[in-house]
């Protein structure tokens, strides 16, 4: 029988532990610093959802002399000021479409950076035409680019980099008849 001391199996085991770390260490790494990016997208996007929900629900409460600009603008950006953006910074928009009251066709109110891309309708359409159904429907569409948020840019040197892309929500709500 051959016998083996316990210090050459402990030194043997030893490098193996160091092999494991140095194969994981990168893995890890990463994976620490994706949360630092795609924690603060998932809180941005929830407050774009939130933006564009709350202030279809506003608009389709409107009354008297109040304008769908004055309301959109104002639920925009009470919600989005959680993260320091507001409407009049570049790289965020907000669309709003809905049945004119007095001649019956559809009015979009356009705010915000309007150099962003038109906005995209779910069929691929630019055509509200298609999606208000109901003179008493309000659509909004919340855009944001991610580039323009407080989201950081720690993994762009990895070749992982999300700032060309956008943040869009569509909600809609109903008038009461």
């Amino acid at each position: 029988m051959q016998s083996y001391s316990y210090s050459g199996v402990r030194r043997a085991r030893r490098g193996i532990q160091v092999l494991e770390v140095l194969l994981l260490f990168p893995v890890l790494l990463i994976a620490t610093f994706s949360f630092f990016v795609l924690g603060p997208t998932v809180t941005v996007r929830q407050t774009v959802q939130h933006a564009a929900e709350e202030a279809a629900r506003e608009v389709a409460k409107k009354t008297g002399t109040q304008t769908t600009t004055i309301i959109a603008e104002e639920v925009v950006d009470q919600v989005l000021a959680v993260h320091g953006l507001d409407l009049s910074m570049p790289g965020i928009r907000a669309d709003v479409w809905e049945y004119d009251v007095i001649g019956g066709s559809i009015v979009s109110t356009e705010l915000g950076d309007l150099s962003l891309p038109d906005p995209i309708q779910p069929n691929g359409i630019v055509d509200p035409n298609q999606d208000l159904d109901d003179p008493n429907q309000v659509i909004v569409q919340v855009t944001v680019a991610i580039g323009d948020t407080p989201i950081p840019k720690i993994l762009s040197n990895m070749n992982f980099d999300i700032t060309g892309r956008y943040l869009v929500h569509r909600a809609s709500a109903f008038r009461d008849p």
